[in-house]
């Protein structure tokens, strides 16, 4: 049955001023601290072998059941640490923790009275299950019956003001909860003459089933004039069994939490802690016992950096039986080892696959299909690998044509990722000591006996594949320039352009080319490579190289490109720079499997994108360099008077 209330006429000012005394004793008396609760999202790690595979967002949510909490402190590995501030925290719910016990009574537990009482249901003190954090005891509902039952603080109400906003707060805990647990909120309305009654506001979320401890709360507003006070009746519809503890009632919407994500890979650890408004602080530490402290591992990268290919052959069988070898590195969560594998693409079939003997080329073709690599036994974890594939045949000579292996490679974190390795397969040289520069990756199809490059190499992630130099220099994860496009260059070069048409010149200047412009024998000046000039041309549009150009060593010759670049396969050398907003193409007009010979760049070269199409006849790929670049540094003290005070420095490694 419903407790029922007296009507006790009381004077508004002195119920006020009592409110305000008995908060200025808890506040006074308050010598516990606030407990904080850390919580992830994703809740689990969602890679393989306890690592994420995403950004980890945390959340630390903090509650003090009596003068409130002041600060949230936290910190990620060796960082300082970062301190969030919280204001109107004081805790107006009577008996928060549920500590007190008024023995043989109805209300069973002081300030806390039962909403009904029938024989389905009984209402203890649990001193054995309680939140965490806030011991030693909670209330615990027990009910068979139907409909609601609960416990709430109406006789002991918390002082509320019209029009407050304010947020009440409930950890519990259930137990085959049949419909739902939740809590409800009620206002305390008094009129001129004293009298009470009670209106019913709002409710907090809910749970059913049997979950453990968690936090219900609710925002509001005391919408009502008359309203002094406001109560929570916590409990279920339904069968079930409830516990509740650690109540909070404050004159503030803001839930004391910070939240923060980690995103960069590695193993992480966070510290945390959070004060009172009484200046008690949680205890903490991340040394054993571990207090308020969580690690994790984020692993967002899949394996790379393959370098060191190649294929052999062995002492029996043709020439196109190999074996088939890279190396392979993971520097975070390590390599799995057990999952790698590969196929292959021969032109004798479309797509990759196996062959079911992998030494025939007449046994059945399985499209898709994956063969075991043969590596040496690893421990699963290690962050470098060699990758061997057994001895595969590749069913001809015609190497012209790219006989491609696929690996496919795992981290412990269950990243994945696959690689094709073309045999015998074209690559591209950088001499002159200059800068390799990618704004994302480089991500090569074959790689050279030898390196790549003799000068440094910079990219915009983390992604070199099948590309080396021979000083180690390596810039990964680099900032990505300013953009100098063609209309930055136009505005900045002194003086203003010439427009001209027809053939190049011989002369010095700068000068405008307002269409689409193809170099070609005919409009080539037969002393262009001999002449000594430092020249800049504007071409407002595409740009097609149809004949050898060069200048000489005391010249210099800038192309800034609007659209695209094409240099056609006939083409050996191309000895101007380049600046392209457009994509360069070094062979844009040759066929599928067409061999070419090696195409020599020097000078400076800029693009959107090049696109590699060169390929030499037969095996001459193993030795030469399908596209060789030769950096010039010429370029830089030549034209610094015409393009502005950009300046390059040489500094010495030593």
């Amino acid at each position: 049955m419903p407790l029922s209330f007296r009507r006790v006429v009381v004077n508004n000012l002195l119920f006020l001023l009592l409110c305000g005394f008995f908060s200025v004793n808890a506040l006074a008396a308050d010598i516990i601290a606030p407990t904080s609760s850390l919580s992830k999202t994703p809740v689990n790690p969602d890679g393989e072998n306890g690592w994420y595979v995403s950004p980890v967002e945390f959340t630390i949510s903090a509650t003090d059941l009596e003068s409130g909490v002041n600060t949230i402190n936290y910190k990620v590995d060796s960082s300082s640490w970062v301190s969030t501030p919280f204001n109107n925290g004081l805790n107006l719910a009577p008996n928060p923790s549920m500590e007190d016990i008024d023995n043989g009574n109805t209300p069973i537990i002081t300030s806390w009275d039962a909403t009904v009482l029938d024989a389905d249901t009984s209402y203890i003190r649990d001193g054995t299950d309680y939140a965490p954090g806030y011991a030693t005891t909670s209330a615990k509902i027990i009910t068979t019956g139907t409909g609601w039952h609960g416990i709430n603080n109406q006789t002991a109400f918390s002082a509320a003001s019209p029009m407050a906003n304010m947020s009440a707060s409930v950890w519990v805990k259930t137990e085959n909860v049949i419909e739902t647990a939740y809590f409800k909120v009620y206002l305390v309305l008094q009129d001129i003459y004293g009298v009470k009654t009670y209106s019913y506001l709002t409710q907090s979320t809910g749970t059913t089933g049997t979950v453990d401890w968690s936090k219900l709360s609710v925002n509001f507003v005391v919408n009502d004039p008359l309203a002094i006070g406001v109560y929570v009746d916590i409990g279920l519809t339904g069968t079930g069994t409830v516990w509740a503890d650690a109540v909070s009632i404050t004159t503030t919407t803001t839930n004391p939490s910070v939240n923060f994500t980690i995103g960069t890979n590695g193993t992480h650890t966070v510290e945390y802690y959070s004060t009172d408004v009484a200046e008690n602080a949680e205890i903490h530490s991340c040394s054993d016992p571990k207090v308020n402290c969580a690690t994790i591992k984020i692993d967002q990268t899949v394996p790379g950096n393959f370098h060191n290919s190649g294929a052999f052959r062995g002492f029996f069988g043709n020439d196109h039986q190999l074996w088939v070898y890279t190396n392979v590195e993971d520097a975070d969560s390590g390599l799995s080892v057990f999952t790698d594998k590969y196929q292959y693409h021969t032109d004798k079939n479309p797509g990759f696959g196996r062959f079911s003997n992998i030494l025939s080329c007449n046994s059945t073709w399985q499209p898709d299909g994956w063969v075991i690599l043969i590596s040496p036994p690893f421990q699963p974890g290690v962050h470098s690998a060699y990758l061997l594939t057994p001895k595969t045949e590749f069913c001809n000579n015609d190497w012209k044509t790219c006989k491609t292996v696929r690996f496919y490679v795992e981290d412990m974190a269950g990243n994945s990722t696959t690689k094709d390795f073309c045999l015998n397969g074209p690559w591209v040289q950088f001499l002159g000591g200059g800068v390799v520069k990618a704004n994302a990756g480089i991500d090569m199809l074959a790689e050279p006996n030898d390196h790549n490059s003799d000068g440094l190499v910079e990219t915009g992630n983390d992604l070199i594949n099948f590309f080396s130099t021979s000083k180690d220099w390596y810039a990964r994860n680099s900032v990505e320039p300013k953009d100098y496009n063609y209309n930055t260059w136009y505005s900045t070069v002194k003086p203003a352009p010439t427009t001209i048409t027809g053939n190049l010149r011989t002369t010095t200047g700068v000068y405008l080319i307002d269409s689409n412009y193809e170099i070609t024998n005919a409009n080539l000046p037969n002393n262009f490579d001999n002449d000594t000039f430092n020249q800049i041309y504007f071409i407002n549009g595409d740009l097609k190289v149809s004949y050898n150009v060069a200048v000489s060593d005391l010249s210099t010759a800038l192309f800034i490109v609007k659209g695209k670049v094409e240099i056609d396969k006939s083409v050996g050398t191309v000895g101007i720079a380049v600046f392209a907003d457009g994509d360069l193409y070094t062979a844009y007009n040759t066929s599928e499997g067409e061999g070419t010979g090696t195409l020599d760049l020097k000078g400076v070269y800029v693009a959107n994108k090049f696109v590699f199409q060169r390929t030499l006849q037969g095996t001459n790929n193993n030795n030469y360099p399908s596209e060789s670049f030769t950096f010039e540094p010429k370029y830089a003290i030549k034209l610094a008077d015409y393009l502005g005070t950009n300046s390059i420095k040489w500094v010495s490694a030593d």
